[in-house]
């Protein structure tokens, strides 16, 4: 499978170790068939890297704008 960087601790890994989020309007969305069309950022789905992305923006930072990220408090 191809190779993603994970957004939040930029370690590169298989894509079936990482979850796929697109944006939805202005909405961090979970795309768990990986089939929505758009950039897309991945990232691991353990706590500590979740807790990095919203700490450094990452999600901000990879699609390029200001983003609503509320979906990972939940996550």
């Amino acid at each position: 499978m191809p190779e993603r960087t994970c957004v939040a601790c930029h370690k590169v890994c298989d894509q079936s170790e990482l979850v796929r989020f697109v944006l939805v309007g202005s909405v961090v969305t979970i795309d768990a068939n990986r089939r929505l069309p758009g950039r897309g950022a991945w990232l691991h789905a353990d706590a500590d890297c979740v807790s990095l992305a919203k700490r450094r923006g990452a999600f901000a930072r990879s699609f390029r704008r200001k983003v609503d990220d509320s979906v990972l408090d939940s996550w």
